[in-house]
Formats: C-alpha cells, structure tokens, sequence
C-alpha cells in the first residue's frame, strides 16, 4: 500500500523544509518504511540541492529515491502556516506530499507516482480539497486515484 492514515499529518507546526524533511523521514523510519532515517532525509536534502520540490506556490512534492528505502511510500502533510521551501521562485508550501521509493524503483515506480499526482494536482477542484480537507479519512479518500494508478 503506497499511502495509509499514519502516513498523513494535518495542522502540523513545523516552521522550515528541513524540518518537514526530517520529520518524514523520523515517521517512515518509526513505521518501518525504511532502514536509516538519517539517510533518507539526506537523500531529500541531495534531491533539493539538485532542484527544489516547490512545484507551485503552496504545494511541494519532495522525493527521495534512497537504498535506505524499503518499498514506495506516499506521506502527505499540511502545515498550519505556509513556510518558506527555498525555490527559485519563492514558493511557500503548505501541503506536501512526500515520495519515498528504493534507489532500484528510481526511473519506474518514482515516475509512476509523480506522474498521477502531478495529474491530479493540475485539477483546481482536487487541489481545493487537499487544502480543505477536515480529517485523515478525506485526504486518502482523495489519494486513492494516486495509489490505484500507481500499482
């Protein structure tokens, strides 16, 4: 399963990128997503210095394609006040949706889940719900596509 309750966190106070990075790699590490929390949050770190994960203002989708990781995850976060993600154009984030995949799913099962959910993210009325969404229930009601189309 690419996304469940425990991997969705709402009205979090964390204030910076790196803090949110590290806190997705803390809780996938707690859920046994991964190996070593502390290398996966250094393979998002590798992959924002390489070009930043802010897609558009509000919303940012990093990725770590890490041998840390054990099968594909999906972590989705809205925080409370929108924080600053070091784009080239100044994008403030308040959602995320974090990609975990193993170094060996980089050019497959990666692009799979980026692809659907840039497809759903382009959908005014989705990206209104994720904003807007009350409890975990809704936002995997609203995830669901993304993970049927990325089996």
């Amino acid at each position: 399963m690419l996304i469940n309750k425990n991997q969705i966190y709402l009205n979090s106070s964390i204030t910076s990128r790196d803090e949110v990075l590290e806190f997705i790699s803390y809780e996938a590490s707690k859920l046994g997503s991964v190996t070593d929390k502390e290398r996966v949050y250094q393979d998002f770190l590798k992959r924002e210095k390489e070009y930043s994960t802010a897609l558009q203002e509000g919303i940012a989708i990093p990725h770590a394609k890490s041998e840390a990781v054990k099968e594909a995850k999906l972590f989705f976060m809205r925080l409370k006040n929108d924080i600053e993600w070091n784009s080239p154009n100044s994008f403030k984030v308040k959602i995320v949706f974090a990609i975990l995949v193993p170094e060996h799913e980089a050019g497959t099962r990666h692009i799979q889940i980026l692809s659907n959910l840039a497809g759903q993210l382009i959908d005014n009325d989705f990206q209104e719900q994720v904003f807007n969404a009350t409890d975990k229930e809704a936002v995997l009601n609203l995830l669901e596509t993304v993970e049927k189309e990325s089996i």
